[in-house]
C-alpha cells in the first residue's frame, strides 16, 4: 500500500516468560528418532536455535500470535451480520467470515486497501502486503543462550480407553522461564485506529492472556509483553509540528498526511490527529524526517490515547466508521453489478 513512506512506528517490545514456555524447533519425526538413538537423554522437544546455537523467539511466531488475537479483539466487538475480522481459512465464496484473500484475489489494487477487513489492512493477505514487521525475539541478559541446559519436563500420554498412563508415550521437553526476549515492531504507514487496535492487544500481553507457543493447553506459554519503547517517524514536508520547549506535539494518522489523486480509493479513516502529545526528545537538523521518541510510560500513554480510534470513546466510534466505509464500498460494488 502507498508508493512512498509518510510515517511509521518503531515499538520495542520485551517477552517474559512467567511461566514456561517452548517455542519447538522444525525438527521432523524421523530427525528426532535418529538423535534419541545416539543420545536417549536428550529431549524430544528442543527449543528453537539460530544458526548460532542461540535460543529465540522467531518474529513470524510472534506475529502468528498477535493476529490472532487481534482477530480475536475484531470478533468480540463484530455484530455478526458485520464481521471486523475475515477469517483467513474460510474460502466459502457465500460466507460473511469469506477471507480477504480469496474475495480479493482478482479486484483492482486500488481498492484493495479499502475492501481488505482492519485485520487485513494490518496485518495483510494474499493481495497486500503487511504493514507490520516483526523481528526475531532474543533473550535480552547476560545468561547462557544456547539450549544446552535447559530446564526439561517430562510429558505423558493419555490412553484414550483406560484414561490412564499411556505405556511408552512418555517424553521430554525443554523450556524457557523466568526469562525476557527483546523483539523491534515497524508499522509503515499506520493509521491511528490501528496503534488503538495494538493498545488493545498489549495490555492483554500485561495482563499475561495472551499464550505464546507450544503447550498452552499443558499450562505453558505464560508470558508477560510489554512496550519498551517507541520512536515515531514521519517523513516528507507535511510532517507535525513540534514544541520543543514543552516536547509536545501532535500525532496524526497517514490519512491526514497522504494527499495524491488517489488518496479517496484507499478510503481512510476520518480521523484527528492526537493532541498535546508528549515525547522524551525529537531530531532537530533533518528538514524532511522528523523522529519522535517516547520512553516506556510516554509510550503506554500513547497508546491509551489512541485506543478509542479503534473501539470507541465518548461516542466516536471509530471502528464502526471504519466498518461502514467497507461495507458501503462492498454494497456499492454489488449495486453496480461487480462481484466483490
Amino acid at each position: 500500500m502507498l508508493k512512498k513512506m509518510l510515517n511509521e512506528a518503531t515499538i520495542t517490545f520485551q517477552i517474559e516468560a512467567t511461566g514456561p514456555i517452548l517455542i519447538k524447533d522444525g525438527e521432523t519425526d524421523e530427525e528426532m528418532r535418529v538423535r534419541k538413538q545416539i543420545d536417549k537423554s536428550s529431549p524430544n522437544m528442543r527449543f528453537v536455535v539460530d544458526a548460532n546455537e542461540e535460543i529465540f523467539i522467531p518474529g513470524s511466531s510472534i506475529k502468528g500470535v498477535w493476529r490472532s488475537w487481534c482477530e480475536k479483539i475484531a470478533r468480540t466487538i463484530s455484530e455478526d451480520n458485520s464481521p471486523l475480522s475475515c477469517d483467513p481459512f474460510d474460502d466459502e465464496i457465500t460466507s460473511r467470515h469469506l477471507s480477504c484473500s480469496k474475495r480479493l484475489e482478482k479486484k483492482d489494487s486500488s481498492s484493495i486497501y479499502a475492501l481488505s477487513c482492519p485485520i487485513c489492512k494490518l496485518f495483510g493477505n494474499t493481495s497486500l502486503g503487511s504493514r507490520i514487521r516483526i523481528s526475531d525475539a532474543y533473550l535480552s541478559d547476560n545468561g547462557n543462550k544456547t539450549r544446552d541446559n535447559l530446564s526439561m519436563r517430562d510429558g505423558i500420554g493419555i490412553d484414550r480407553f483406560t484414561g490412564g498412563v499411556s505405556s511408552g508415550a512418555n517424553f521430554k521437553y525443554q523450556y524457557v522461564m523466568g526469562r525476557t526476549f527483546k523483539t523491534e515492531v515497524q508499522i509503515r504507514n499506520f493509521e491511528l485506529w490501528q496503534l488503538g487496535l495494538l493498545a488493545f492487544l498489549f495490555r492483554d500481553f500485561e495482563e499475561e492472556l495472551v499464550p505464546v507457543g507450544f503447550g498452552k493447553t499443558r499450562g505453558l506459554g505464560r508470558v508477560k509483553g510489554t512496550v519498551d519503547s517507541l520512536n515515531l517517524i514521519y517523513y516528507g514536508l507535511n510532517k507535525p509540528q513540534v514544541d520543543k520547549y514543552t516536547n509536545r506535539t501532535e500525532i496524526p494518522g497517514v490519512g491526514n498526511l497522504y494527499n495524491d489523486n488517489d488518496k479517496d480509493n484507499y478510503c481512510f479513516a476520518d480521523e484527528l490527529p492526537l493532541n498535546d502529545v508528549e515525547f522524551t526528545k525529537c531530531n532537530e537538523d533533518n528538514p524532511i524526517k522528523l523522529i519522535l521518541k517516547f520512553d516506556a510510560t510516554q509510550a503506554r500513554s500513547l497508546f491509551d490515547k489512541t485506543a478509542p480510534y479503534w473501539a470507541g470513546g465518548e461516542g466516536d466510534g471509530y471502528y464502526l466508521k471504519i466498518q461502514s466505509i467497507r461495507e458501503n464500498i462492498i454494497q456499492k460494488k454489488i449495486d453496480e453489478g461487480i462481484d466483490v
